[in-house]
């Protein structure tokens, strides 16, 4: 059992400097998409000279903020949830639940990988309107991503198991400490 707690202890630590790491660039992607785009409307419209590749520019840092900010996401558990069920359910029944629901993400981080894959194969042969670049590199943040979400989707699982078995709730992670009833 100790096995255990030392693995999701290392694929905690590394998932939250992922997660730090992906939260810093995300950040950073978004100050200068916002600076891009004041730029280019003022080249636009006060000096009347459009800069062509702001658009491609901010669409690719769009499309990997969302990417890079996705495993931080998953693990402190801002992304959509629906609480109704996990509402109804006490005790153990709770991690069994979830333990299932994170089975579920992991199949799907699984199937959107190796679409993933064939995308960025696919974008090998298309370049950017306005960028001398081939999409390829920009879609290489989707496979990227999704592997970083399978760690934490292992870590958040195998935290579930050590709850289960050690019957202590010492491992959840802050967000998921179960609420004591009003």
């Amino acid at each position: 059992m100790n096995a255990t707690r030392t693995i999701f202890t290392m694929l905690g630590s590394i998932n939250r400097v992922i997660g730090q790491i992906g939260v810093f660039f995300g950040s950073l992607f978004i100050a200068v998409m916002t600076l891009l785009v004041i730029l280019g409307v003022f080249f636009r419209y006060v000096l009347n000279n459009s800069l062509t590749w702001v658009e491609d520019v901010s669409l690719i840092m769009m499309v990997t903020t969302a990417f890079l900010v996705a495993p931080f996401a998953y693990r402190s558990g801002a992304n959509v949830a629906i609480e109704f069920i996990s509402g109804l359910l006490r005790g153990p029944m709770v991690r069994v639940m979830r333990i299932i629901i994170n089975l579920l993400v992991l199949w799907l981080i699984y199937r959107y990988f190796l679409e993933s894959l064939g995308l960025v194969k696919r974008g090998w042969g298309i370049r950017v309107n306005t960028i001398p670049i081939p999409w390829a590199i920009p879609y290489m943040i989707v496979p990227a991503s999704f592997v970083a979400m399978a760690l934490v989707g292992f870590e958040l699982i195998m935290r579930d198991l050590w709850g289960l078995m050690s019957g202590s709730n010492e491992a959840d992670l802050p967000h998921i400490a179960p609420q004591e009833p009003e």
